[in-house]
């Protein structure tokens, strides 16, 4: 993984999407499907296609229940993670159907396993 102005970008877009889509559903009460679509629809707004997708998918993490990414902290690591599974699976799953849900779920799965062992 080499550190580049696109690995910064894809960072900071998959950081914000988490985090915003986390706050939207839980701390302003809006649900998931509703912070989803919203963080989606702005990233297609303001963002280049590919960070829009890497936004997008990013948001899947945040759109998670409390039980799973308890807190903002906790949704901050699931950004840092999903930017770090994008980053490494981004050839591995060129053209690949599904690759923003499988992402999503890897991202959430680790980022659990990593809460569960600090808890």
């Amino acid at each position: 993984m080499k550190i580049n102005r696109r690995s910064i970008y894809v960072f900071i877009c998959s950081f914000v999407g988490v985090t915003l889509t986390w706050f939207i559903n839980h701390e302003m009460g809006q649900g998931a499907v509703i912070a989803n679509g919203l963080v989606g629809v702005m990233a297609a707004v303001f963002l280049p296609n590919d960070l829009a997708g890497i936004t997008y998918t990013s948001s899947f993490v945040g759109m998670s229940s409390l039980s799973v990414i308890p807190s903002m902290a906790a949704a901050a690591l699931g950004g840092v993670v999903v930017s770090i599974v994008l980053l490494t699976t981004a050839e591995i799953y060129a053209g690949i159907g599904g690759k923003g849900g499988t992402t999503a779920a890897l991202s959430t799965i680790v980022t659990k396993t990593i809460i569960s062992i600090f808890r």
